[in-house]
């Protein structure tokens, strides 16, 4: 029998009792590593496992780093006796808890309701507040509204991480705000950012130029009023034929489409570049003849403003307080986005969920507001029938009009047809002449697949509400 050393015996005990530990303390934090994924973002799918990866990366890296560091020390001390595993220990250690701080630092604390920890969310349905600005409020159940349909959506919104982040949600019929509801602290007077639902107010807007006289006509060619890029259209026929209507259709046959991210004229691409974006968009190659081919094209909208703006003379902020935001009341609301060539070109802006909603009822009322025809019946009614069908699938494909989306929905055999101005997040605007009704939405889940919950919501649970009231 071989004797071994009781050193040397001590020295491989040691040796597997850090390893042991070693492989505790890396284990643990491969777990916190993987419980940080549903903690602190939302991924889904692929991108699971990418962020899976890059915590497992960030805590490997930093183990390998803090572990050459300490071999480093210990070699000055002259403790270069110790064994790799116990060396390693103190670093897997203050990983796991940096990971933990990580994890802390990250998370969502806030909630979108007060509530009992350990309990759910119970809504009691509340009369709207009467305002200073236009809308009168009604009592729902007066209304013939199914306040068990509304508690189940409110109690859904705070209870459930699938519908996370809802900002706010309004029920409007027959003129008069019904529900109103908000969420993680937002109020009536709180500013939303509708990305894309901006575009529909463009459309607004160039009824409202063609109504001033600023805009002879929609078949006309948008180069008209864009004279700073005469010679490029000068030098290509099938970019002067694009009309304004091409444009309002996201049929203008350029290479622009934001939904591909190889294109060149991605909104992400075009946003990233200096100089003029809107000649940007015009050198694109043209891949379709104008008209035929519906194509999403954020840069296309901005265009559009720009012709407004020359057209008119005016800014186009003042353009829309003078003949669109001050005859409705809108007061509260803030431009945040401007070309950076053009700062008399803002693309976007924010409004509360309540000033949002009087489009709706703008476009209800066939472009009227308490008796002032602020943009024509015949432009309501040709922006919001169908010119083109889009490409989005995840959202059913549904038409288009004048940069506004059209959805049908089907309650048993019955056809209610609805249009809604709608943005990254989960931003919506839904308008259904049939049912006399308006429902707004807002959130922040952008880019997450939770965005399109109220379309989903607005179709399988509200307008099948609606549909069964005496009408």
């Amino acid at each position: 029998m071989v004797k071994v050393s009781p050193l040397i015996y001590l020295g491989y005990s040691k040796f597997m009792s850090d390893g042991r530990k070693l492989l505790f303390w890396t284990s643990l934090g491969f777990t916190v590593c993987g419980l940080l994924i549903p903690l602190v973002t939302d991924a889904s799918g692929t991108q699971t496992y990418i962020n899976l990866a890059s915590f497992i990366l960030i805590y490997t890296i930093g183990v390998g780093l803090l572990t050459a560091i300490t071999f480093g020390m210990n070699r000055l001390r002259a403790k270069a006796n110790l064994s790799w595993p116990a060396i390693a220990l103190l670093p897997s250690k203050a990983m796991v808890v940096f990971m933990i701080g990580f994890g802390l630092f990250w998370y969502d604390f806030s909630t979108p309701r007060p509530h009992a920890i350990l309990g759910e969310y119970t809504y009691s349905y509340a009369l709207p507040t009467l305002r200073k600005d236009g809308w009168p409020v009604g009592e729902a159940a007066s209304e013939g509204i199914d306040t068990k349909v509304i508690k189940t959506i409110v109690e859904r919104f705070v209870n459930d991480p699938k519908f996370k982040w809802q900002h706010s949600f309004i029920l409007i019929k027959n003129n008069k705000v019904l529900v109103e509801e908000y969420f993680y602290e937002h109020t009536a007077d709180t500013l939303h950012d509708w990305r894309s639902a901006n575009k529909s107010i463009t459309s607004i807007l160039v009824g409202i130029a063609l109504q001033q006289g600023f805009i002879s006509g929609v078949n006309g060619p948008i180069s008209m009023y864009l004279p700073e890029y005469g010679e490029l259209f000068a030098r290509a026929p099938r970019k002067a034929a694009i009309t304004i209507k091409h444009m309002l259709t996201m049929q203008s046959g350029l290479d622009a489409n934001d939904w591909n991210k190889s294109s060149p004229g991605n909104e992400n691409r075009i946003y990233q570049s200096d100089g003029d974006w809107i000649r940007k968009l015009f050198a694109l190659q043209m891949i379709n003849e104008p008209g035929t081919t519906f194509s999403y094209s954020s840069i296309g909208e901005i265009a559009l403003r720009q012709a407004i703006v020359n057209a008119s003379g005016m800014p186009l902020d003042e353009f829309a307080k003078k003949y669109l935001f001050e005859p409705l009341g809108i007061q509260n609301y803030q431009w945040t986005h401007r070309l950076l060539n053009r700062s008399d070109v803002p693309y976007r802006v924010q409004l509360t969920s309540r000033d949002f909603a009087k489009l709706g009822q703008l476009y209800l009322n066939q472009g009227t507001w308490e008796g002032e025809q602020i943009v024509s019946f015949d432009w309501v009614k040709a922006s919001t029938t169908k010119h083109a069908t889009t490409t989005d699938k995840r959202l059913g494909f549904p038409d288009y009009g004048y940069l506004w989306w059209k959805h049908d929905f089907w309650v048993e055999d019955e056809l209610f047809e609805g249009f809604q101005a709608q943005g990254n997040g989960g931003q919506f605007l839904f308008v259904f002449p049939k049912l006399n009704s308006i429902i707004v939405f807002t959130s922040r889940n952008f880019s997450n697949s939770r965005q399109i919950n109220p379309l989903l919501i607005t179709r399988d649970e509200i307008v099948p509400m609606l549909a069964a009231m005496p009408r």
